[in-house]
């Protein structure tokens, strides 16, 4: 579900337990070596060059099993807090979904918005991340009834913000929502 590499018939000991609201969770790369490194570059070193390359990445993961032939309504990219998107200039996820628009072709549209600034989820327990996001997210707009929803975002690691946006989104009306992200921590 969450995209971790597993060999054989063996339980994921991040989705063991867990319900989800996502349909499935899919990443393009895993976050290491250069494509690790393309993301860091790309998010924390504010190169928006590096947005069509990281948008084609994504694209080509919409080939997986999980995602291939599904049609999808709306493209929404995972928000920022307003007060981190003012200090890093832009929201990568938005420069994602805007790469990707152009090979899907559904729209984008920020349905979402974060409620509160929360602590960067980065070393944090895969718990502490859930707590970290209760609450964090609303539907700005909602989605149309019944909609196919494409969620958009650079890293996941637990799958916690994803699954967050998703159980609004869900409440608010959605078929379905998947998620696919550049890369899987």
């Amino acid at each position: 579900m969450c995209s971790h590499p597993m060999v054989g018939l063996v339980t994921c000991p991040n989705c063991d337990g867990r319900n989800w609201h996502l349909s499935a969770i899919v990443a393009a790369c895993r976050y290491q070596g250069v494509a690790g490194e393309l993301v860091k570059r790309f998010k924390y070193g504010r190169d928006r060059t590096l947005a069509p390359l990281l948008g084609d990445l994504l694209f080509g993961a919409m080939n997986d099993p999980r995602l291939a032939g599904k049609e999808f309504d709306i493209i929404v990219p995972v928000p920022l807090h307003r007060l981190r998107e003012r200090e890093r200039e832009f929201n990568q996820s938005d420069l994602l979904a805007a790469r990707l628009v152009k090979h899907l072709g559904c729209p984008v549209k920020n349905l979402l918005k974060r409620t509160r600034a929360t602590a960067p989820q980065a070393g944090l327990s895969r718990e502490e991340r859930m707590q970290n996001l209760e609450g964090a997210f609303e539907v700005r707009k909602n989605p149309l009834a019944g909609a196919s929803l494409l969620l958009v975002d650079d890293v996941t690691t637990t799958g916690a913000t994803l699954e967050a946006c998703a159980a609004v989104l869900m409440e608010a009306g959605a078929a379905e929502v998947c998620a696919v992200v550049v890369a899987r921590g």
